[in-house]
């Protein structure tokens, strides 16, 4: 007689995933939806990396003429549409003088597809990976998930890289440096003549770049994005995004570009994980790319001024102390230990007392754990007033 098995089993996960912690990030995206069906009072969410600005009109109606065609309901080539890898090509030809042809860019599911396919195809156990700290959090989880192990690189008082550093941290182990300016949670930029540096240093040590380009379309006060690629095509793999700079971030579409050597195994990760990025996506980044550069001013200039505002709501506050100038993406990263708190203990009392929300730094690393990130990509120039009086309210008495 066969002998019945349990009902009930305990499933074993991978130990790749043991040391993973769940998204802070996530966990507030679900807080906020709860606080806002019991609150009287709105709740205002510097949290997410999300952008409440719609995208441009002009993209939308020529994605709506596109869609009537039967092809555009269908699956594309893996590495993506051949027009959208042109038009990327042609992007960084006029962009930043760098010739590459349509073979060398795979089209991903957003570029967080992108990094964790370039990290699954190119990270050995063991390897080490050279990351910012402080640095968006799933980066670490990422190669951990990979068997790499994080190297973690303090970033300085301006939240810069020093080659000081990387070289102290460089062993006959490090495989690869993980840039990402402009800088998520700091929205600090890199200088042209550090990122040269930063890429020699790595050129030295026979480590390959990858550059987080996501916010590279987002910059403020006349400062133009410097491209890694521009000192170097072959040792510096570059993954970017729409969903930053084109108010696209549920359409999940990116891509990575570079050398083939990088590209190729890339690619054979990206078959097995997503086959081909959504078609209708794809349609609409071409469709962004091929557009006047001039339809993103409105974006830019809104984005601008919050960053204004968000700078006085939150300096102005006794305690409070942003010591760098953030020029790039929709964050600051102040510093909050003058009011007596941790981030931690800062994020809490301003969301019991004021219905705040933010963001505090030990998300994004180990030495930051009095800063706090805030994002003002989600709400208004009205908004982010609104919560400036709200912070002195609570605070005045702490």
């Amino acid at each position: 007689m066969k002998k019945k098995a349990n009902s009930l089993k305990t499933v074993q996960y991978a130990n790749r995933i043991h040391d993973i912690r769940p998204s802070g990030l996530r966990k507030l995206f679900d807080l906020e939806y709860e606080l806002s069906k019991s609150s009287d009072l709105k709740i205002l969410s510097f949290g997410l990396g999300n952008l409440n600005i719609p995208v441009m009109p002009e993209i939308i109606e020529q994605l709506k003429k596109e869609l009537n065609d039967p092809k555009s309901h269908s699956y594309t080539s893996n590495a993506g549409l051949l027009e959208l890898r042109m038009a990327i090509v042609e992007k960084y030809r006029s962009q930043y003088q760098i010739d590459y042809n349509p073979e060398q860019v795979l089209v991903t599911s957003g570029c967080l597809e992108a990094l964790f396919d370039t990290f699954l195809a190119l990270v050995n156990p063991n390897d080490e990976i050279l990351i910012p700290d402080p640095a968006f959090g799933y980066y670490r989880n990422q190669v951990q998930a990979c068997g790499g192990k994080v190297i973690s690189l303090p970033l300085n008082e301006h939240f810069e890289l020093d080659c000081e550093t990387i070289n102290e941290a460089i062993t006959s182990k490090t495989k690869i440096l993980l840039l990402n300016f402009p800088c998520n949670p700091t929205g600090s930029v890199m200088s042209r003549q550090k990122m040269k540096n930063v890429i020699e240093t790595a050129n030295d040590a026979g480590v390959l770049i990858i550059a987080d380009d996501a916010y590279e379309g987002l910059t403020y006060e006349n400062h133009r994005h410097v491209c890694a690629a521009e000192f170097d095509q072959e040792n510096v793999l570059i993954l970017s995004s729409f969903s930053k700079t084109y108010c696209m971030t549920g359409f999940r579409i990116g891509y990575a570009i570079g050398s083939l050597n990088y590209i190729k195994p890339i690619s054979l990760v990206h078959q097995l994980n997503t086959a081909c990025a959504s078609t209708p996506s794809q349609i609409a980044a071409k469709i962004a790319l091929q557009s006047p550069p001039s339809i993103r001013n409105v974006m830019l200039k809104e984005l601008a001024n919050r960053r204004i505002e968000v700078i006085k709501a939150f300096t102005s506050i006794d305690g409070i102390t942003l010591n760098y100038n953030p020029l790039g993406a929709f964050y600051i990263y102040p510093e909050i230990s003058g009011t007596g708190m941790t981030g931690n203990q800062f994020s809490e009392y301003i969301l019991n007392q004021a219905k705040i929300i933010v963001v505090p730094g030990n998300e994004f690393g180990d030495i930051t754990t009095n800063n706090i990130r805030v994002s003002f990509g989600y709400l208004s120039v009205p908004e982010i007033i609104e919560a400036g009086f709200r912070l002195k309210n609570c605070l005045e008495n702490v």
